[in-house]
């Protein structure tokens, strides 16, 4: 029986937007969901042989996204750069990781594009844990690049 090799967590990292870009691990930020999709537009087609016959949905790709979505904790120092950052598109890299027993982990790859965070969301409870949530959407093409 084989399994599948899987991901067990992910770090995104934004960059500073240097010549040199240096990309920072966003602290306290430990939930990450990664969804790619395709925009599409519809239109309905007629069989020609049998026209009084109803028309099927033809589908069409009209492009494509990734949304990031980002949860945890909130760093202090990560208040002022979520403030800075949204609604600004910036590079991202998200790394996904496997546990291996090392203080880094076993890197699988990158995602790598440019991103506006469109959401900033801070929660602070005096009776639990306070949270944070980001989210990023994809402004052009992205990349996946495997670990080697």
């Amino acid at each position: 029986m084989s399994t599948p090799n899987e991901a067990d967590f992910a770090l995104i990292k934004m960059g500073d937007g240097g010549g040199t870009e240096v990309f920072t691990a966003i602290c306290g930020i430990e939930n990450v969901s990664i969804n790619n999709a395709v925009q599409t537009s519809d239109r309905t087609r007629r069989d020609c042989a049998k026209p009084g016959k109803i028309g099927t949905r033809k589908i069409k790709a009209t492009g494509k996204t990734q949304t990031i979505t980002g949860s945890g904790g909130v760093d202090k120092a990560n208040i002022a750069s979520f403030d800075t950052a949204l609604g600004l598109v910036k590079n991202y890299k998200v790394e996904l990781y496997k546990y291996d027993g090392t203080d880094t982990g076993l890197l699988y790859g990158t995602y790598a594009g440019a991103y506006m965070m469109t959401s900033s969301n801070m929660s602070f409870d005096p009776n639990g844990d306070s949270s944070g949530e980001i989210t990023l959407e994809s402004d052009g093409s992205w990349t996946w690049t495997a670990a080697s």
